[in-house]
């Protein structure tokens, strides 16, 4: 059933697209600021313990939903699949990734421009870095986000473990400038939560790519750190393409690159997908 639940969330996240406007998590950074105001004069507030309180309350609710309706696995099956597509957001990157591609070829520069900078993540990127690249690393790092963790969390601890992840995710976006306790409290959870699944994401595009490559980039990174997890991913990511700039054979479109990428993205998903479903007909994965 959990597979099931996956395919149709990406399923009708494809199919249906638009679903970005549905995914709005301004109601938890609202709540966050409502008790920030009336507890953060308390010490205690500011760092684990004040996380502990927000993730808390902003899970209740599911929490209390899935207790009534504990009986029906019907409901429980519904609103898994709800709140999964709820914290999914693969779509949008899939289309804005044809939408630069598109750009390339057309030589669209104007378009170019303004994707480039919708797409770059400066925090993922190095100041030596060509546009190209950093594209290519900062979709990594969001397709992460969007999509791998969301779905490794929810294989781990259900719906509740997809939601307790975005609800970190999009709590330490919210305080990326900030420097205080709660802020480095924040980072360190989304660093741990992170860890496990951007290395199953590695495995998949070593797999999905050229696995020569992929896997001496990501040991040559691996520093068994929570905190070099966007690097290790896009060193092994960028082998897994076997990027070669350098290498312009004949007829070869601008967006080559950025072509390849997305494919190699689908394919990493595919190739997890088929391992999930084996892993259900084995009976490792109810």
């Amino acid at each position: 059933m959990t597979l099931i639940i996956i395919l149709i969330a990406l399923g009708l996240d494809f199919f249906l697209g638009g679903l970005e406007r549905f995914r709005n998590f301004n109601w938890f950074i609202a709540l966050f600021y409502w008790l920030e105001k009336r507890l953060g004069h308390y010490k205690i507030w500011d760092g684990t313990f004040g996380l502990l309180i927000v993730l808390s309350i902003a899970l209740s609710g599911l929490f209390l939903v899935l207790f009534l309706f504990d009986s029906s696995w019907i409901v429980k099956t519904v609103i898994s699949l709800l709140v999964l597509i709820y914290c999914l957001a693969p779509e949008d990157l899939d289309s804005r990734l044809d939408d630069y591609i598109n750009a390339l070829d057309s030589e669209d520069t104007s378009t170019v421009t303004s994707l480039t900078e919708e797409f770059i993540d400066n925090t993922v990127i190095n100041d030596n870095d060509s546009n190209e690249v950093a594209i290519i690393k900062s979709a990594l790092v969001e397709s992460h986000k969007r999509t791998f963790a969301v779905i490794f969390w929810f294989l781990v601890l259900g719906v509740v473990g997809a939601l307790f992840y975005r609800l970190v995710n999009e709590l330490d976006d919210e305080l990326n400038d900030i420097r205080s306790g709660f802020s480095d409290s924040t980072n360190i959870l989304i660093n741990i939560l992170e860890w496990p699944s951007s290395r199953l994401m590695i495995f998949g595009l070593a797999l999905a790519g050229h696995l020569v490559d992929a896997l001496p980039k990501w040991g040559k990174a691996e520093h068994l750190s929570f905190e070099v997890n966007n690097t290790v991913l896009t060193n092994a990511g960028l082998g897994a393409l076997q990027y070669m700039p350098e290498s312009q054979l004949a007829g070869r479109e601008k967006s080559y690159w950025i072509d390849e990428f997305k494919s190699l993205l689908n394919r990493t998903l595919i190739i997890w997908l088929a391992i999930l479903g084996l892993m259900t007909l084995s009976g490792s994965l109810s």
